[in-house]
């Protein structure tokens, strides 16, 4: 395609993740003609990568970004075909009944406008189509079947449990997409250990190997190395048209379509909504509400490591989810914090484990790097409640290489955050004591996931999308991740995000049968 020589598309879904793939799928197999772009490259796993710390520089997000708040929270995104799933670490538990009202249920938060029965068919069929493994878990807000068993625990889950069960906890294998059986044309994990850099032999569930494939198959078209940088809109319609991009050499290119459906995770697409400002919406496309930016989320977390004097050798196998506990996830009003945790196994590479090791110096941090053998490892995981005034702008000063605002993040915990993180860190802490530690320490605090900046409510004046994903203001404009999310929980986004996209897609495929978008 020349430069500047339009290209046209029914849906046009800006990026290529696990939400932008599912839905390419399930409108590309409905017949639609589908375009899907994705600011970074397509990957040959197992070419491109092999076991390598180095792979994060590849699939994590590099661009430049800035940061403000209390507390300059900086989640992990990332890019490239197959987007945050090259990089992410499969654990994909469902959220709980108790998540979609915490406004009604604790008077923190917001209530979703959804609840889990309306998410209940769309776990059920992504868990099968993407291929999850392991237990829901005796805390499980119903007891479902998932396609494949549980991967066996690895000693290192072993003697996380050891601990748990000794405190009267419940360990569990949790939902994982890592297959633990051949499934779906793929392998069974071979417990490398190397998942955040890429599974080279696709045993780790990718967008990009499961719903891309099958998108592409059903004759989606997927432009790589394609930024995205503005969303088109005709004021005389109402409607969007299609959305400009540039591509790796700086040229521009625009796709016109019927539909466009942002899937660019909780910074990028509001990022590009703001980005997209015009006549009509001055303050950002789709932001009569002045939401699009707010209630950006995180989890807070802290990793404890305890060391042992016999080898734990924790990086044999997969680094995160062999064990999980949700004993403390269910809010108890005796406590001094709303919402809950979980604990996770989560043994990190070398580099990771040294980045994460938290104020430790000298001989002391010396000392904590030659222990990784004998080092296991809890993630403390909690819930971030949303607050206005946690947001993504556009950077007043900085720009990226192709000349746009980059991405600003301002973010504070709250004290609610603050407290539920601690009592996860402790608990982390004493049970790791109780698996026979003779050295606990404390590690990093941070935030996990980011989530909200596009808010989903049943108000056009305080929330950007309706309870399909569609916006307010436009309605053949759809935003599928997880910045609708209202509330964070305490576990994992990927799959209710998934569910959310899965709902929305069924949605759009209707309603353009019908003629109504």
């Amino acid at each position: 395609m020349e430069d500047g020589v339009a290209d046209s598309a029914d849906v046009v879904i800006v990026g290529a993740g696990a939400c932008g793939s599912l839905v390419a799928r399930e409108l590309a197999e409905r017949g639609h003609r589908v375009i899907v772009l994705e600011a970074g490259r397509r990957f040959d796993p197992a070419r491109d990568l092999s076991n390598s710390e180095a792979n994060g520089a590849k699939i994590i997000w590099t661009e430049p970004r800035t940061y403000g708040g209390g507390h300059a929270v900086a989640p992990k995104t990332g890019v490239g075909v197959g987007g945050g799933t090259l990089a992410w670490l499969g654990v994909m538990p469902r959220f709980h009944t108790a998540d979609f009202r915490t406004r009604s249920t604790e008077g923190v938060g917001a209530d979703w406008p959804i609840a889990y029965a309306d998410l209940r068919p769309h776990y059920a069929k992504v868990e099968l189509e993407f291929g999850v493994a392991g237990e829901c878990g005796p805390f499980a807000p119903e007891e479902y079947q998932l396609p494949m068993p549980p991967h066996r625990m690895n000693w290192h889950a072993q003697v996380l449990a050891r601990g748990a069960r000794r405190l009267g906890a419940h360990p569990f294998a949790p939902p994982t997409a890592i297959n633990s059986v051949e499934y779906d044309g793929r392998p069974a994990c071979i417990y490398c250990g190397w998942c955040a850099s890429g599974c080279p032999t696709g045993a780790k569930a990718t967008a990009s190997q499961t719903y891309l494939a099958r998108a592409e198959r059903a004759g989606a078209r997927v432009i790589a190395q394609a930024f995205v940088h503005r969303v088109n809109y005709d004021a005389a319609q109402g409607r969007a048209t299609g959305v400009d991009y540039l591509d790796a050499e700086g040229n521009y290119h625009r796709i016109e379509a019927r539909l466009v459906v942002l899937t660019a995770h909780a910074v990028e697409t509001p990022r590009l909504l703001l980005m997209s400002a015009n006549a009509t919406f001055p303050q950002g496309l789709a932001n009569s509400s002045g939401q699009v930016g707010r209630n950006l989320m995180s989890h807070p977390t802290w990793q404890v490591f305890g060391t042992f004097d016999e080898p734990i050798n924790a990086h044999k196998g997969m680094q995160m989810g062999h064990v999980m506990v949700q004993d403390y996830y269910k809010p108890d009003r005796r406590n001094n914090y709303a919402r809950g945790f979980v604990l996770i196994s989560y043994m990190m590479t070398p580099i990771t484990y040294a980045n994460l090791s938290g104020s430790f110096y000298g001989p002391e941090f010396k000392q904590f790097l030659m222990d990784y053998p004998r080092t296991a490892a809890w993630w403390a995981h909690a819930e971030g409640l949303p607050d206005e005034q946690n947001t993504v702008t556009l950077d007043p000063d900085q720009r990226d290489a192709r000349g746009l605002p980059v991405a600003r993040l301002t973010y504070t915990w709250g004290e609610n955050d603050i407290k539920l993180a601690a009592a996860a860190r402790d608990k982390a802490a004493e049970m790791m004591e109780a698996s026979g530690a003779t050295k606990v320490r404390i590690g990093m605090n941070y935030g996990a996931h980011a989530m909200g900046a596009c808010r989903m409510g049943s108000d056009p004046a305080t929330s950007v999308v309706n309870d399909h994903c569609q916006s307010h203001d436009i309605r053949n404009l759809f935003i599928c991740d997880t910045s609708v999310f209202v509330t964070g929980a305490g576990v994992n986004p990927t799959l209710t995000a998934m569910a959310i996209a899965s709902r929305a897609a069924a949605y759009i495929a209707d309603a353009a049968r019908k003629g109504e978008l």
